[in-house]
């Protein structure tokens, strides 16, 4: 009994490897050879959205100062940005240094998290609440934007039909050793061949945890972000919108 139910198991993990395999080769095809869908760096306008950063934050005194002088960089009007980083429990010097950079420049406004209900969800639709952007974008603490990331990221929502645009993450260290060359092709795998795919094929890709936007409206309608499911602590890598909120936002699309 014990062998037929190995023997039935092995086989159904090699059907599905199988069937990944199958699916990844298609997308690669696609990749390839398939009419490629262009994004929106063609469009012209001179009044960009408004729009708010967030940046969940859990001790990242040593980090912190990295993400907000890029995004100090970044080339996007002043008057149109918002930037929230989320103090979320921190016991380190991420308060004060927070506050530090909010008395040099108002439009950095932290919200501090003093509270039992800990984590990057949580502490997601916390900031969304007090944000006065119209799209929402969101960086983890130990992220970089180069200095058109808000613009890329932007100007997709100039199309009404979008509701969320995903970003790159190139590593810095791409050529300290073998590991790290080996992360490396595998994101750059997944974002030109996987999500690019998806992108051809119009189907819905990947919403990742960081350098990424949505329409605040949407999110909030729909109820903001899970806490139960589908999320990593504040210190993760990623979370993803559950399908309750991608099925809504069709419908409300007319899809």
């Amino acid at each position: 009994m014990v062998v037929a139910i190995m023997k039935g198991y092995t086989i159904f993990v090699i059907i599905l490897m199988l069937l990944y395999t199958a699916r990844h080769f298609y997308f690669t095809i696609v990749r390839l050879l398939g009419r490629q869908r262009l994004y929106y760096n063609d469009i012209l306008t001179d009044r960009m959205k408004s729009i708010t950063v967030l940046i969940p934050m859990h001790n990242e005194e040593q980090v912190l100062s990295n993400v907000l002088d890029s995004l100090l960089k970044c080339e996007y009007d002043r008057d149109r940005l918002e930037i929230i980083p989320i103090n979320d429990n921190s016991t380190d010097r991420t308060r004060e240094m927070l506050d530090e950079y909010h008395r040099k420049y108002e439009f950095i406004r932290p919200l501090h998290r003093d509270c039992p209900d800990r984590g990057k969800p949580v502490g997601l639709n916390d900031a969304m609440k007090l944000a006065k952007g119209e799209i929402i974008i969101v960086f983890d603490a130990d992220y970089r934007p180069a200095r058109n990331m808000l613009k890329q990221i932007a100007l997709g929502f100039e199309d009404p039909q979008v509701g969320a645009v995903m970003g790159r993450v190139i590593p810095y260290n791409t050529n300290t050793n073998m590991l790290t060359r080996l992360i490396n092709l595998e994101r750059s795998g997944g974002y030109q061949v996987d999500q690019q795919a998806r992108y051809n094929l119009k189907t819905i890709p990947q919403y990742g945890g960081t350098v990424g936007g949505f329409r605040k409206d949407f999110l909030l309608e729909t109820g903001g972000f899970n806490l139960h499911i589908g999320f990593l602590p504040m210190d993760g890598r990623s979370y993803t919108l559950t399908r309750r909120n991608v099925m809504k936002s069709l419908r409300k699309a007319g899809m």
